[in-house]
């Protein structure tokens, strides 16, 4: 009331006013004066709100960057923080003593809402209706548990009716996740999938389509209500930089955003941001005066791009118009990168951005004469696609250079509605220096100024740069002994005492770098799975060092682990090694609850791990019947897996990589290698064999036994040979003898009656001259199987796993027993027996190009598409600039290309494809051929195997004729086969057309590339598989019997 007697009081003396207006003006000053104490309420109201959960503070200082401090902050211990409760949501009224539950709360803020919504759209992309409203996502900095292990990332699962055990109305409870960063929700979510709703997401597939009709409830567990992690690293990291070229090449944005969703919800805050990097370089170098063609010269074709990142090769081996449908390429990858990035930040995975590397295209040493610049050795004998230039660090125009690129790459992204400098403590870069090749100098001294140059530079660019590398080059001897790689590492150390570094330790599961180094001797370092090599795709893996050797390198000396992650070169191999290894950091007792452990409080530098290790066998069940289900995984398939377990992912002879099979290399008479990528595996034969037929029994039904014969003629016919060929032909069975008139008459008979593919063995025609080509080209068997099959087993991630371990038997322990007694048989010049086996070799390349056709993810149609649909339009480049020198692109102009150029940029692009699943360069049977080798569906039957054809022709003929095999002869005339392969174009996807003639071949040749390389599944999986068990089990069994057993390599 003062207020108003003051106020009016001023009012009158200044000026007299009439009632009327009094009155007015009075109602006016208390609808303002509701207004001010409204607004003001909320204002008090909400912060209130904020303080309780720091929701304030995560929002203003925190959603902008999911990285944790390094090194971490102290935490105080708290006996009020978790494990604990989650606060009720139910309330009680006055009036009586009944409880009434509220509906789940809304988000608390527009601005954490819009944090929070791309992972609700994740929920909208990925699972039913029913989940799209069930979860409320809640960031919480404060959530964290009181141990002196995890100070960086926690999630927590409840039901919104916490104190609730009645299941009833189930479905009407929503579920709370809370996180202290993003990541660490999406992780929440992924839990909630995989160990509530028993489902999960890999490459191979999902069962999201078999989630519960009805959400279920989060159980207890250990004491608290709901589910508490914790992981004891800040970094969970992704992909390698040549998985970008091995897997990542051609994918869309549909693709990638599948990828993305596995990302978030697996808990990836770290990745390479790779893609359309060449768009920036490009740029970059027509602003030091390049032209098009200069840089053209020095950037990689689509599928090689990482390579030339990485200074191994420059340029691009493929048609006239390569320089052209680069330029296509470069600027469509650069649209499809604004969508990744956008992504990524939206998800708030760091990522780890392209930089100056010292790289440098031929040209740019005449613009600047007074530097100096080096050139890489000869990697693997590419010649003048490698021996590429660079420009030392220690140079002033190496720090120059950076920080142009740095700008320019901040500037780009800008205009692409990308802020790369968005107010984040920490930019993590990455620069590798020495992948695959020798430095420049190496004196310690040397070295220690080069990386001190290299930190230099990076932190003008950058104040808030990290620079991070690859630690592959240190697993060389030479040159990196230990007075080299201290000095590294002392030259970063120059900087901010070296906390400004990160290095990815990209085969700690087998060849750690961390060990040697006394951790990177302080350096910040993470703990990576490598595990694949070029995409290939055998099983393989050290699943014990899985289980143990993370945790124990946590607690090395230098205390510097602060990340975990996979670095396969190639995806969709071995899921489960890759899923265990993202899983680990969550799975730390100790870091979710330190009381278990009696841990004493936080402080810094505490990190001693008292855990040893998990149990893998109850890991592996768990996550077996996550994948199939768990109705349909039986007792029988766990043990079959346990039996892999133990074998193939339990590789112990010190090996450095996975074993290449017999049908990826070049066929020879002695095909057992040694050394990287050798050719002889390491696992029980027997047991994998056993492993096989177990899996496939398990999908018998009444009506596959009624179709199914348990022993094949053509097992039996190889049953026959041996004991034959033994001298033990009154063994054969009597079935097989009532056929018996000779051993050639009987082989004769027993195999034409099987496949029905030989003329006379003993030389057809009249003119007594044995054939030389033992079979048809391309011959299939034909198959009276149904169509569909009658099993449930109809989930993706099954079907795959049923592929790749026939694939496995057959290629890697039937074909090398077969190729064995081939070569024995030509040894003896035995014509008869060399035929034979020659034929049972090529039958089963058949065989395993069958099975792998029944899944997508085997097969080479897919990967061709994807390659030629991944051009948009193709343009015509012209020069207006006749000064090449000074070429930029203000002097070139684009118009828009015609339906036959577009087609040539389409097999521009299906050439780099085939090429690096087979030459891998720019000329066949070179050093990288068939490193990047696929155990595909139409790539073994189109190129492996006219390959293994020509061999065992040759091979009979020097038999025949009583010579020794022509080694050279034979891979020349293979070289022809390879030759027109890997030239060959299809219109997978479609080609363009420009008249009605034009037309109506376009459409032919699609059909025919369809039909030749299918991009749909072309049987059943189930089906085939026990088809070829009855085809080829036994002698599996028998052939892998005979196998050496491996103990220590070759």
């Amino acid at each position: 009331m003062t207020w108003w007697t003051s106020s009016s009081s001023k009012i009158a003396l200044t000026s007299p006013v009439s009632p009327k207006k009094e009155t007015r003006r009075r109602i006016l000053y208390l609808f303002l004066s509701i207004f001010v104490v409204t607004i003001t309420s909320s204002i008090l109201f909400t912060a209130y709100s904020f303080k309780s959960n720091h929701v304030f503070s995560f929002l203003f200082h925190s959603h902008k960057n999911n990285k944790p401090a390094l090194p971490p902050p102290t935490v105080t211990a708290n006996p009020n923080q978790l494990p604990c409760n989650p606060p009720s949501t139910t309330t009680t009224t006055t009036t009586t003593t009944a409880t009434t539950t509220t509906a789940p709360a809304s988000l608390p803020s527009s601005n954490e809402a819009t944090v929070v919504a791309p992972l609700e759209e994740l929920v909208k992309r990925l699972l039913p209706k029913a989940y799209h409203t069930h979860f409320q996502f809640t960031l919480r900095l404060q959530l964290t548990t009181n141990s002196a292990i995890n100070i960086y990332d926690t999630y927590r699962l409840f039901n919104s009716n916490s104190n609730s055990k009645n299941p009833a109305n189930a479905g009407a409870r929503a579920v709370i996740i809370e996180g202290v960063t993003l990541s660490a929700l999406g992780a929440g979510l992924n839990h909630y999938l995989k160990h509530v709703c028993k489902v999960e997401m890999t490459w191979s597939g999902d069962r999201f389509d078999q989630l519960p009709a009805v959400p279920p409830l989060v159980p207890t567990e250990a004491g608290v209500d709901g589910v508490v992690r914790a992981s004891f690293v800040p970094w969970r990291y992704y992909m390698n930089v040549v998985t970008f070229g091995y897997s990542f090449a051609f994918w869309d944005w549909n693709r990638w955003q599948r990828e993305l969703d596995w990302m978030m919800l697996n808990g990836i805050n770290m990745a390479l941001a790779m893609v359309g990097q060449e768009h920036v370089v490009r740029k970059f170098y027509e602003n030091q005066g390049l032209s098009r063609e200069d840089i053209g010269d020095f950037l990689g074709g689509p599928a090689f791009m990482p390579w030339q990142r990485m200074g191994n090769i420059q340029g691009a081996w493929a048609l006239q118009e390569s320089t052209t449908y680069n330029n296509d390429w470069i600027d469509s990858q650069w649209a499809l990168q604004g969508l990744i990035m956008q992504r990524m930040q939206a998800f708030n995975i760091t990522p780890i951005m392209p930089s100056f590397q010292g790289f440098v295209p031929r040209k740019l040493p005449e613009k600047y004469p007074d530097s100096k610049f080096v050139f890489a050795s000869n990697w693997n004998e590419m010649g003048k696609f490698s021996k590429v230039t660079s420009i030392l660090p220690t140079e002033p125009l190496f720090t120059t250079l950076f920080q142009q690129f740095i700008q320019l790459q901040r500037a780009m992204y800008k205009d692409e509605g990308v802020d790369l400098d968005n107010g984040t403590p920490q930019n993590y870069y990455l620069l590798d220096l020495y992948n695959e090749m020798l430095p420049s100098c190496t004196d310690p001294a040397c070295l220690r100024a080069i990386t001190t140059g290299v930190m230099k530079a990076m932190k003008a660019a950058d104040p808030r740069s990290v620079w991070t590398m690859q630690g592959w080059f240190l697993i060389h001897d030479y040159p990196w002994q230990p007075p080299q790689k201290k000095a590294f590492f002392d030259g970063i150390k120059e900087v901010n005492e070296g906390r400004d570094a990160f290095v990815i330790d990209l085969y700690s599961d087998v060849v750690p770098v961390w060990d040697l180094t006394d951790g990177f001797f302080g350096t910040d370092w993470g703990w990576s799975m490598l595990n694949n090599f070029g995409g290939g795709q055998g099983l393989y893996g050290t699943l014990p060092t899985l289980l143990t050797e993370p945790f124990k390198a946590y607690q090395q000396p230098a205390r510097s682990m602060r990340g975990m992650g996979i670095t396969m070169e190639g995806i969709n191999n071995n899921e489960y090694l890759y899923q265990l290894v993202l899983d680990l950091p969550w799975q730390s007792i100790e870091a979710t609850l330190p009381s278990a452990f009696d841990t004493p409080a936080p402080r810094p530098g505490a990190y001693s791990l008292k855990q040893q290790g998990l149990d893998g066998q109850a890991h592996l069940e768990k996550y077996l019947q996550r994948r199939y289900g768990s109705l349909q995984t039986t007792t029988a398939m766990l043990e079959a897996w346990t039996m892999l377990s133990q074998t193939v992912w339990d590789c112990r002879t010190k090996q450095d990589s996975q074993s290449k099979t017999y049908l990826d290399n070049a066929p020879a008479l002695d095909m057992v290698k040694g050394g990287f990528m050798r050719t002889v595996m390491w696992y029980d034969q027997p047991k994998v064999v056993a492993a096989w037929r177990q899996l496939v029994s398990e999908t018998e039904t009444e009506e596959s036994k009624k179709r199914r014969r348990r022993h094949s003629i053509i097992q039996d016919s190889i049953e026959a040979v041996i004991l034959a060929a033994n001298g033990h032909a009154s063994e054969i069975p009597s079935s097989s003898s009532s056929m018996w008139k000779s051993f050639s008459d009987w082989l004769k008979d027993a195999y034409e009656h099987t496949l029905g593919r030989l003329e006379s063995l003993t030389g057809g025609g009249g003119g007594g001259r044995h054939r030389r080509d033992v079979v048809d080209s391309r011959a299939e068997p034909e198959s009276s199987l149904p169509t569909e099959s009658e099993l449930p087993l109809k989930v993706s991630s099954f079907q795959y796993d049923l592929v790749d371990v026939t694939r496995e038997v057959l290629v890697g322990v039937v074909l090398p027993g077969l190729h064995r007694e081939l070569v024995e048989a030509y040894t003896a010049k035995d014509l008869e027996r060399a035929r034979t086996w020659g034929q049972f070799v090529l039958d089963l390349i058949l065989d395993t190009d069958r099975i792998l056709s029944t899944h997508t993810q085997f097969m080479v149609g897919p990967w061709i598409h994807e390659a030629r649909v991944s051009a948009k339009i193709a343009t015509t480049t012209t020069n207006n600039n006749n000064n090449k020198n000074n070429n930029n692109s203000s002097a070139n102009t684009s118009t828009p290309s015609s339906p036959t150029s577009m087609n040539r940029y389409r097999d521009y692009l299906e050439y780099s494809a085939r090429n690096q699943i087979t030459w891998w360069g720019p000329q066949g049977q070179g050093p990288l051929a068939n490193y990047a080798s696929k155990g595909w569906g139409g790539l073994v039957k189109e190129f492996y195997y006219p390959r293994w054809r020509t061999f065992v022709n040759h091979l009979v003929s020097a038999v025949e004729t009583g010579t020794a095999l022509n080694q050279t002869a034979y891979l020349q005339e293979s070289l022809v086969d390879e030759i027109a392969w890997v030239g060959e174009t299809t219109c997978l996807g479609g080609c363009f057309e420009d008249s009605s003639s034009v037309a109506t071949s376009a459409r032919d040749s699609a059909v025919a590339a369809t039909k030749k390389y299918p991009v749909e599944a072309v049987e059943d999986t189930v089906l085939v598989a026990q088809d070829l068990v009855d085809r080829w089990g036994l002698i599996a069994a028998r052939l892998a019997g005979d196998a050496k057993v491996v103990k220590n390599g070759v």
